[in-house]
C-alpha cells in the first residue's frame, strides 16, 4: 500500500483502514509505501477508497495475575479485572495464557465493527455553553471554557428553548481560536445536528473552547431563536 505522506510504522506495528485491522510486514522507500498482511485479528479485508485515513494503531500491555490453585476454585467463577484506559478507541484485543508448561497461542478480538471503527471508552461527564436570551451574529458569546484535563469528545450538539424562524442558526465553536467544529439548527427546529468526535482532536488541557453566532434570522424574516446550550458529551 502506498501513503501520501510518510507513516510512522516499523515492521510488526498494526494499523487500521476503516474496519480492517493490518500488520506490517515491510516499510519502504521512507515510509511511503508499506508491504502488509491483510484482515489480521479476525477482521475482514474490503476494498478501500483513495485517500481512506491510515490509523496507526498503539498496543499496550496488561498482566493479569493468577493465584496458584485459582482454576476450578469458587473463586474462578466471578472472576473479572478492570482496567482504567478512558479516552480511547480500542480495535482489536489479543489474549494469551503462560504457565509452567509455556505460553498458549494468542486469541484475538476484532471491535471495529460498528460506526465509529471501534470501542470507544471516553470519559464521562459533559461540558455546557449557554447564552441566555435572543441569539444575533456575534463571536465569543460566552465566556470561554477552560479545559482541566485532556480528554476526547464523544459528540458535540446544541439545544434552543424557541427556534428560530425564516432561517437556520449557524454556529462555530473554536479551540484556541481555531475552529473545532459546526453546528446548525435548521429553521423550525430546537435541536441541532449532532457532530461525533471520532474525527476531531482532542480537547487538549489548558486550551479555551469559545462560541460564536456565525448566521440568524434576518430582521423580518423570522424570529432568531431563543435560549441557546451547546453541549459536549466526553
Amino acid at each position: 500500500m502506498s501513503l501520501s505522506a510518510a507513516g510512522s510504522a516499523v515492521a510488526g506495528s498494526l494499523i487500521q483502514l476503516e474496519g480492517e485491522v493490518l500488520r506490517v510486514t515491510e516499510v519502504r522507500d521512507g515510509g511511503l509505501q508499506y508491504t502488509v498482511d491483510r484482515g489480521v485479528h479476525g477482521s475482514t479485508a474490503a476494498q478501500h477508497n483513495q485517500g481512506t485515513p491510515v490509523e496507526h494503531l498503539k498496543s499496550k500491555v496488561y498482566v493479569l495475575p493468577f493465584s496458584k490453585d485459582f482454576f476450578g476454585s469458587p473463586a474462578s467463577g466471578s472472576y473479572s479485572y478492570a482496567v482504567f484506559l478512558p479516552d480511547v478507541r480500542i480495535a482489536s484485543a489479543e489474549l494469551s495464557v503462560t504457565n509452567a508448561r509455556g505460553t498458549s497461542e494468542p486469541s484475538q478480538i476484532c471491535l471495529t465493527a460498528s460506526t465509529d471503527f471501534g470501542l470507544r471508552t471516553l470519559a464521562g461527564g459533559q461540558l455546557s455553553i449557554q447564552v441566555e436570551g435572543y441569539l444575533a451574529i456575534h463571536s465569543d458569546v460566552a465566556p470561554p471554557l477552560v479545559i482541566e484535563e485532556t480528554h476526547c469528545a464523544r459528540d458535540i450538539s446544541a439545544v434552543v428553548r424557541e427556534a428560530p424562524q425564516g432561517a437556520p442558526v449557524e454556529l462555530r465553536l473554536r479551540q484556541n481560536g481555531d475552529e473545532y467544529c459546526r453546528l446548525v439548527i435548521p429553521a423550525g427546529a430546537v435541536v441541532s445536528n449532532c457532530v461525533s468526535g471520532l474525527g476531531l482532536p482532542p480537547l487538549a488541557a489548558g486550551s479555551q473552547i469559545s462560541l460564536d453566532v456565525l448566521s440568524v434570522p434576518q430582521g423580518g424574516a423570522g424570529t432568531p431563536g431563543r435560549d441557546l446550550t451547546v453541549t459536549i458529551r466526553l
